[in-house]
């Protein structure tokens, strides 16, 4: 008979040889136990060990059970067990073996940690966030918690409550490198940008050649609007690491802030070499193209085409067409948006009129929604959509199944290539008739995408027809303006106050080129003492501002004749900064969409001189459906003229300012229930116009 001492013996050289790795050995110590006592739950705990460190779960499973009830009920073979059957799928049986695990073990960090995995398996979100907090709770070191939390919580775009837990998390370990940077990045995603700059400055005085800790920094600057800045920051980046895709990728967004086109244009390409087919490279290329002053239509046309073309052909030509549901048979038609931004962004100040307006008696919305940080626009859309579907972390694939799962009708991209769009989605046709509409000024490029809403003004019938992929589909007026919330009342002339007139415009600063510089500097030179006031982000920079002033200069406008703003976070702030402005001028070719309808909600008239393609056209557009057609210039020497015999009689200027707001909302442009109506009507006329989908009634 083998003595107790011996099984112990047996026991513990079995614990030693799965410590050194050693399965084989450990199993066939447990197997001499289990020889003299068949159910000796020591032996079984150390046979399901080495199973599962050799990969095989579901023996473990039914060794770790067998331990269990032979008696070994510990904590920690409730808590194995818990792992073996998630390994398994068995995730609701992982969820009861950790809660036996935690109710013998009220503290146990580990047990709460793998709890939060198995839960955020199954989608349980909420339930996952708090058993990592209570992991980080009972042990406020537990690294792959306090990571799972984090990586949960950013998911859910809640980059405040990351930031609170790294920099809490760091308090506790101040000297650690690794979440100095971690507090830095989230501090980063937090918006809180100067906590940023100094973590991450300070890995940088540890670690001077972290690459990615430079290219964070770069980011933090950049949204600082310190442009210049970053692209030094970048470019360390890129010295230490020549094929860092993000740090290339930062550097020609932040060319492109800064107005520098052509070396945003080199930089993408750049990255485009080194990654062919990273997509998000091709949309902002192309993106940059309309920010040109050289190119011609054909030239922006065909770089769309040739990027359509090369998506198909890589998906392996166009998909077949979607088998269409019959409309107007006992059913509202199905339109489904898709966008990056319902949120607190420009589009929701064209979409929100639109959707309070759809007849829903006629049509029944969906929102497909990417939107990455979600807030009180958000919910505004959300509550204004009858199907809300989420689809950030989906491929494109199962975004398209949901959308064939939906049986939507008509399917509407409100991005075009701006950044995080799903043009990847239409690729695939999920819908038996696509659009465009809103986000971009100029086609997409994809033959998948069969529509693009607009009107006669923006896109004037003949010649604007061939630089399209899509139909044109022409509608009264392709815009309608409401403003996202309370706004101040426009402020007295400021002109009548001073000894000058004041012009200004408070678009990106990406649009001012030089062609745009002459023309403003003509009408400065036209108009005795008048001055120039600039409002973007990016002028905080004092390299930029130097640019901006030597670009005028140029052009002989002085620099003390420029008043140059940066951003202004408060929004009645930034609305008020209109009442230092006598006249707004539109850039060009790139013309001012929100810009140009806050302008002349807070009073000022804004003159545009329309050029040959939609993006040089908004403007004009704009002002069509405000019924101020007169604003709009035949030629530069008219859009002289026009600024000249504005400001002839202060008082007939300051009677437009007052008026201007009410003569706005009784216009078209803001009119939502009449363009709603419009908008369907084009809908309904794509649809039948298409041949895709037929009237059935």
């Amino acid at each position: 008979m083998t003595s107790t001492d011996t099984l112990d013996t047996l026991l513990n050289d079995g614990r030693r040889a799965l410590i050194a790795g050693e399965l084989e050995t450990a199993n066939h110590k447990a197997d001499a136990v289990l020889a003299v006592v068949s159910r000796q739950p020591q032996a079984l705990y150390l046979k399901a060990t080495a199973a599962a460190m050799a990969g095989n779960p579901a023996s473990a499973v039914a060794l770790f059970q067998a331990s269990i009830a032979a008696g070994g009920g510990t904590p920690e073979c409730h808590y194995n067990l818990a792992q073996a059957l998630h390994r398994t799928g068995d995730h609701a049986g992982a969820e009861r073996a950790y809660l036996a695990a935690i109710l013998r073990a009220p503290g146990f960090a580990d047990a709460y940690n793998g709890l939060g995995v198995t839960l955020a398996a199954v989608g349980r979100v909420e339930d996952a966030i708090a058993a990592f907090r209570r992991a980080v709770a009972e042990q406020p070191r537990h690294a792959d918690a306090g990571h799972n939390l984090a990586s949960m919580l950013t998911n859910c775009g809640r980059h405040d409550e990351v930031f609170v837990l790294y920099r809490d998390w760091l308090d506790s370990d101040p000297g650690n490198e690794r979440l100095i940077f971690l507090t830095g990045t989230a501090a980063l995603m937090a918006d809180c940008l100067p906590e940023a700059e100094t973590y991450l400055r300070r890995v940088l005085l540890r670690q001077p050649r972290d690459a990615a800790a430079w290219n964070n920094l770069a980011l933090t600057l950049a949204h600082r609007g310190l442009v210049g800045e970053a692209i030094e920051a970048f470019a360390k980046a890129v010295e230490i690491r020549p094929d860092y895709l993000d740090a290339l990728f930062g550097m020609a967004s932040s060319y492109q802030a800064a107005g520098q086109e052509q070396r945003a244009l080199e930089t993408y390409e750049q990255v485009r070499a080194l990654v062919p087919e990273f997509v998000e490279i091709d949309s902002n290329i192309l993106m940059s193209l309309n920010y040109s002053d050289t190119l011609s239509p054909e030239e922006i046309y065909d770089r769309h085409r040739r990027w359509g073309d090369e998506t198909l052909r890589r998906r392996g030509g166009l998909p077949a067409p979607v088998v269409p549901a019959q409309l107007l048979m006992g059913r509202r038609l199905r339109i489904g948006y898709v966008s990056p931004d319902f949120r607190l962004h420009s589009v929701a100040m064209f979409l929100l009129p639109l959707l309070r307006n759809h007849d829903r008696s006629r049509v029944e919305l969906f929102a497909y929604s990417h939107v990455e940080k979600t807030d009180f626009i958000t919910e505004e859309i959300l509550q204004q959509m009858e199907h809300w579907r989420s689809i950030n972390g989906l491929t494109a694939d199962k975004v398209a199944d949901l959308i064939r799962e939906d049986g939507i009708d008509l399917l509407i991209d409100l991005a075009g290539h701006t950044g995080r769009n799903r043009l990847d989605v239409f690729a695939r046709r999920p819908a038996p008739v696509q659009a465009t509409w809103l986000g971009y000024p100029a086609t997409t490029g994809l033959a998948t995408v069969d529509v693009r809403f607009t009107d006669a003004v923006a896109d004037p019938p003949g010649e604007t027809n061939r630089w399209h992929v899509e139909r044109l589909e022409r509608l009264e007026h392709f815009l309608c303006y409401g403003p996202l919330g309370p706004t101040p009342d426009p402020l007295p002339l400021p002109m009548l106050e001073r000894d000058h007139v004041t012009f200004g415009s408070f678009n990106a600063l990406s649009k001012l080129n030089d062609a745009t510089a002459a023309l403003w500097s003509r009408v400065l030179r036209a108009v005795q003492g008048s001055r120039l006031v600039l409002k973007s982000k990016v002028l905080i920079d004092p390299a930029i501002r130097d640019r901006v002033t030597a670009l005028f200069a140029g052009h002989g406008v002085a620099p003390e004749r420029l008043t140059l703003l940066s951003h202004i976070n408060n929004h009645f702030g930034h609305l008020d900064a209109y009442g230092d402005i006598d006249i707004a001028l539109d850039p060009m070719p790139y013309n001012g969409t929100t810009t140009t309808c806050e302008a002349l909600w807070m009073g000022v008239p804004v003159l545009t001189l329309p050029g040959n393609v939609h993006a040089a056209r908004v403007g004009a557009s704009l002002l069509t459906a405000a019924g101020l057609t007169d604003w709009i210039a035949a030629g530069a020497d008219d859009f002289v003229a026009k600024a000249v015999a504005l400001t002839a009689v202060p008082r007939d200027l300051s009677d437009i300012r007052a008026g201007l707001r009410a003569r706005l909302q009784a216009s078209p442009l803001c009119d939502g229930a009449a363009f709603a109506r419009h908008f369907e009507a084009g809908a309904f006329a794509a649809l039948t116009e298409s041949g895709r989908i037929s009237n059935g009634g």
